[in-house]
């Protein structure tokens, strides 16, 4: 077994990584040192004041899947579409209690 050190470093292969995917990082966010302590210190919040908007949580077609909700949540929820599917119900039946009185 050879033993790596600082007289026999170039007698062994090097392995180094290779990053081929392309870079997720994004311009004009970093911080120095400084400005992250000085941040924590103020109560700031360290990780940078550009927040991410998620369009896909304000779309009125987003549902929420309920498998990964906890039991509030999925209480909150279902009582929230029963309501939801009460006033639609209405809405339909409505219309049709208008027709049937007109019509007698």
């Amino acid at each position: 077994m050879r033993v790596k050190n600082m007289y026999s470093a170039q007698l062994f292969e090097k392995n180094y990584e290779q990053n081929h995917e392309p870079s997720l990082t994004v311009p004009d966010q970093t911080m120095s040192i400084r400005e992250i302590l000085s941040r924590f210190a103020s109560g700031l919040p360290v990780g940078g004041s550009k927040q991410p908007l998620y369009d896909e949580y304000e779309s009125d077609e987003y549902i929420p899947d309920p498998r990964y909700m906890d039991l509030a949540d999925r209480q909150e929820f279902a009582e929230m579409y029963k309501q939801e599917f009460q006033e639609i119900k209405e809405r339909v039946e409505k219309p049709k209690t208008d027709v049937n009185s007109e019509a007698e």
